[in-house]
């Protein structure tokens, strides 16, 4: 039975052994451990025994697409959707961060720049999928041999480059953006993120580069990785890690509620991992959370939070900010709760006096983030909307989008002045 071999750019990093019902079990290989001496995860420390398959499927199942997607991709090419290591092994070439995974048997062209231009291609895959809304993915009729990408979401991994959209055809070559196409269930959802990142980005939160790029008649969502930097000799990958990845937790209990990590959690693992910047971030995720309270993100779960792997570890750029609120038939429970609270219309100034003792902040702290963010984002929001609408044209997102910001502003600025400042003596930051 063979392995997987497992690389960091061109140094092999260690392998991957199939064990039961397709889980795989990880073993650095005793010249990274001697040598570099770097863990590619928080919850695979570098050491020279083999891990239990239990954390070491949780680390690379997380790099697999998941759901609908995951379905299709498995039958397409007849293994089972549980089979963590066949997916690997069909898949592996490009993942987030910066390992590339194949069957150690196999030879690698390692030489850069090596791509293929899929934008006529991808038009009429765009048109296809169009006439079978809800049956055909991207994904799959791109066919990507050997690029992974996390997620539900329907969505391709491409190398994007004076408006054209590429595939890598080797080893050598990754890719720099992820698309993603129309969904058949949330109309105008690449329109949804598009502003929603753009906002967010306009308020000073840290975002990756996004576009709205419109190809035939279609609209595509496009972000820029930021696990890869375009060098003058290639496209280098940049390792990271989500937090389910990092706290040994699978990808189907990313959610709270199916045993998925909260904000104390996080905190905590931010605290332990990162103690220099811990502040900054604990404040950033404060940030976040009120703007996702404002454009009602319901979905932001451990696996849209990332941590980047470099000489230090430090926190990665924000991604995968969308309303989910401006579809009625989702549920308003946010994936993670705020205090003691998951229901949107039950947030209260309780809540956030809780959600300010899981991060070490006073409430007073944590309100006056949130009035910073309140002011921001009722500074910028109106004119980005008819920006956008100007720009690609009038669409009903724009009008829900308008509708679900007014509502939660005015409900966030209710909350901010309910919030007390109750002094704990077990606050990190008392003077705060």
């Amino acid at each position: 039975m063979h392995n997987l071999s497992i690389f960091w750019g061109d140094r092999l990093v260690g392998t991957l052994s199939r064990h039961t019902k397709g889980r795989v079990r990880f073993q650095y290989s005793p010249d990274w451990v001697s040598e570099i001496s770097r863990p590619i995860s928080l919850s695979l420390p570098c050491q020279e025994k083999t891990f239990p398959q239990g954390v070491s499927t949780a680390f690379f199942e997380n790099l697999l697409p998941e759901s609908d997607v995951r379905s299709v991709l498995a039958f397409n090419n007849r293994f089972n959707k549980k089979d963590t290591f066949s997916f690997l092994e069909h898949f592996g070439q490009d993942c987030a961060g910066a390992l590339s995974i194949f069957p150690e048997e196999q030879s690698l062209d390692r030489t850069p720049w090596c791509y293929a231009d899929i934008t006529k291609d991808l038009i009429k895959s765009l048109d296809i999928i169009e006439k079978h809304p809800g049956e055909r993915q991207l994904y799959s009729e791109m066919q990507p041999t050997r690029l992974s990408i996390a997620g539900a979401q329907d969505k391709l991994p491409v190398y994007f480059a004076d408006n054209r959209f590429y595939l890598p055809t080797n080893a050598g070559s990754a890719t720099t953006h992820i698309i993603k196409p129309a969904a058949p269930r949330f109309p105008g959802i690449q329109r949804n993120e598009a502003f929603c990142m753009a906002l967010a980005g306009n308020i000073g939160l840290r975002v990756p580069e996004t576009s709205l790029f419109q190809i035939g008649r279609h609209d595509l969502y496009v972000v820029e990785r930021f696990d890869r930097q375009i060098l003058p000799e290639r496209v280098a990958r940049v390792h990271q890690e989500d937090f389910c990845q990092a706290l040994g937790i699978t990808a189907d209990k990313k959610y709270q509620v199916g045993g998925g990590p909260n904000f104390d959690r996080c905190r905590l693992l931010i605290d332990e991992s990162l103690p220099h910047q811990s502040l900054k971030i604990r404040s950033e995720w404060v940030a976040v959370l009120a703007f996702n309270y404002i454009i009602g993100n319901h979905d932001a779960h451990g696996k849209n939070f990332s941590i980047i792997h470099g000489r230090e570890i430090k926190m990665a750029p924000y991604y995968d900010l969308l309303s989910t609120m401006a579809y009625d038939h989702l549920e308003q429970h946010f994936a993670m709760s705020i205090g003691k609270t998951f229901r949107h219309d039950r947030i209260s100034a309780t809540s956030f006096n809780e959600f300010a003792k899981d991060m070490k902040f006073r409430p007073v702290k944590v309100a006056e983030i949130l009035e910073t963010i309140i002011q921001r984002v009722d500074q910028e929001a109106p004119g980005l909307l008819s920006d956008h609408e100007q720009k690609y044209g009038p669409d009903q997102i724009y009008f829900k989008l308008g509708q679900v910001l007014s509502e939660n502003l005015k409900r966030l600025a209710e909350i901010r002045d309910k919030i007390s400042d109750r002094p704990n003596a077990e606050m990190e930051d008392p003077g705060m």
